[in-house]
């Protein structure tokens, strides 16, 4: 049976670097819908399905969210072409998203929690060049929505505060995917 795993947890958790290097073993994952125009060197396709606010609205989103007057979504198109497609894939969703998903997935679908602790998150965020309004509204959103309590309901825990690769190892394991020996300093 083939399996998706949500990756859920708070903003610079690092669900979406984690998911590249997963991209890299072969794990393919589902890719959104946004009204957001691309940032440079982002591509249709393969970062985002950047859309008009009609073409979103006429699409079968299975979960959305409005972020800074942009709207984003997981088409339910894309969630069964990859759930049927491949053994094992992956997405980035909220809660809500995940709740979505299992109505449509059932048991094919199972969350891991991305957990990381305060300061790594705004470490993270003041490093990929966020300002300090975006930072504070979304470290809010984060503790009004419960991102940072989502591990309760998580299928799976997967600390990230450390070593990124071994995070990914620690995904790949849950996935029942062979991984290689982690580099180890001498």
């Amino acid at each position: 049976m083939n399996k998706v795993y949500a990756l859920i947890g708070p903003p610079a958790s690092g669900k979406t670097s984690i998911q590249k290097i997963l991209a890299q073993y072969g794990i393919p994952e589902m890719i959104s819908h946004t009204t957001r125009k691309p940032r440079t060197g982002e591509q249709h396709g393969i970062h985002y399905y950047f859309v008009s606010k009609e073409e979103f609205q006429n699409t079968e989103i299975i979960e959305r969210v409005e972020y800074s007057g942009c709207l984003y979504g997981l088409s339910k198109a894309e969630v069964l072409d990859k759930v049927n497609r491949y053994p094992v894939s992956t997405v980035a969703v909220d809660t809500q998203g995940f709740t979505q998903m299992k109505k449509l997935l059932a048991n094919r679908v199972e969350s891991i929690f991305i957990m990381v602790d305060y300061d790594t998150v705004i470490s993270r965020m003041l490093d990929r060049g966020d300002n300090n309004d975006l930072l504070n509204r979304r470290i809010e959103y984060a503790n009004t929505t419960g991102e940072f309590n989502n591990w309760q309901m998580a299928n799976y825990v997967v600390k990230n505060t450390g070593s990124l690769e071994a995070a990914v190892h620690q995904v790949l394991a849950i996935a029942g995917m062979m991984t290689p020996p982690l580099k180890t300093a001498e």
